[in-house]
């Protein structure tokens, strides 16, 4: 039962699945009227915000804070790599694997596969939302998803989707599914409504991203893609009311090991209850402030060590300052640190050359003519003890 948050629940339309939209004739005779949600209006709703929420978005904004200022610095050229973590644990959200090192070599290899472009136009679209975090409105939902889909889905990014779409009973369409969203005519002005929501100052900002996904989620105004924008969304409004500064938490990475409760979250918040939503992603932010604090104790390690390791290189080598741009490209070849570095194709090659032989970077194999690339292998382990944590952040679910 939803708790006394007075918030306005979803309600719903009764329509009819004809059989041009894609209906099947087969089952016409179940019939095919099916209940269509219809959004409440929340840009300006009263929230009665109960004690133990308002204390738990209080702890996440000191525990953000807190780590912000402790890691900041340190890890501002992570930050790409973090965009990335996150980016992946969403789409493993949606059932799209790809492990973030396999990524971060596929970005400078010739063939990429699917998942891998999906994974990618993630990170454009979080990254697009973040740059854009001043100016949130139905145009610049339009480009994150844009972002989003251009290179995978061409002939669906940055636009609204124009037919029914359903949540569960896949084969029935929607009169046998779980949850159908709003109609395609309702979505603009649900839009403007949750643009003006995430307008608001009356309300902790963590509460508001939290009670913004799930209202966007509950629209679903793309025909894919909806969750990552979405979660895309969350990360802006943080960035955008200070709450994030130097780094993009991989919130994404507590939420997918519970994947169950984010559903069950979501369907209390149709019901007029926002609380789960938010004690969800504060379980989730708390986890990826405890790992995102480990792999900043593993950067700090590593970097000690490869300065360590190429201590005996004169101090104004090249070799230096490609350490020092380790962290936002940890998969390098003469063209990656071209745009990066002021040097010659020559120089940095011998330098390149210069940390295999300290066994700061690897050499790898490239699958077609090129410049030989090198991984850092410590920050790829370091990734990989990142996943590894986040498969079961909690240990009690």
């Amino acid at each position: 039962m939803p708790r006394d948050t007075e918030w306005p629940p979803v309600t719903f339309e009764r329509l009819t699945w004809l059989i041009e939209q894609g209906g099947d004739a087969r089952r016409s005779g179940r019939g095919r009227r099916y209940d269509s949600a219809v959004t409440p209006e929340i840009a300006s709703a009263e929230m009665m915000l109960p004690s133990e929420c308002a204390l738990v978005s209080e702890d996440v904004r000191t525990a953000i804070a807190a780590f912000d200022l402790r890691v900041g610095d340190v890890l501002a050229p992570l930050e790409s790599l973090l965009v990335r973590i996150e980016s992946s644990a969403s789409s493993r959200i949606e059932n799209v694997a790809v492990p973030v090192p396999d990524l971060l070599i596929a970005e400078t290899g010739d063939n990429q596969g699917r998942s891998v472009a999906d994974v990618m136009g993630n990170v454009d679209a979080t990254t697009a939302a973040i740059v854009l975090a001043d100016d949130i409105s139905s145009e610049t939902i339009l480009d994150v998803h844009r972002a989003l889909l251009g290179s995978t889905y061409p002939v669906l990014a940055g636009r609204w989707r124009n037919e029914a779409v359903w949540i569960g009973g896949y084969s029935g369409g929607p009169p046998e599914a779980e949850f159908v969203p709003p109609s395609v005519e309702r979505i603009p002005a649900a839009i403007d409504d949750l643009c003006d929501f995430m307008a608001r100052t009356d309300m902790p900002v963590f509460i508001q991203a939290m009670v913004m996904h799930a209202q966007f989620e509950t629209i679903h105004p793309f025909p894919d893609g909806n969750g990552r924008v979405g979660r895309a969304l969350i990360h802006a409004l943080l960035r955008r009311e200070g709450l994030t500064r130097s780094a993009t938490l991989p919130i994404s990475a507590g939420i997918v090991s519970q994947k169950h409760r984010y559903i069950e979250a979501l369907t209390e918040y149709r019901m007029g209850d926002f609380v789960p939503i938010v004690e969800l992603a504060a379980d989730a932010t708390f986890a990826a402030l405890r790992n995102a604090s480990h792999l900043f104790d593993d950067v700090v390690q590593m970097q000690e060590q490869w300065r360590e390791r190429a201590s005996s290189l004169r101090s104004d080598a090249l070799a230096h300052l490609i350490i020092d741009n380790l962290l936002s490209h940890p998969v390098v070849d003469t063209e990656v640190l071209e745009s990066v570095l002021d040097a010659s194709p020559a120089s940095i090659r011998r330098a390149l050359n210069d940390l295999a032989e300290r066994w700061v970077i690897t050499p790898i194999s490239r699958p077609s003519p090129g410049p030989q690339r090198f991984v850092c292998s410590d920050i790829v382990r370091a990734l990989n003890g990142f996943t590894e944590r986040s498969i079961n952040p909690f240990g009690r679910h």
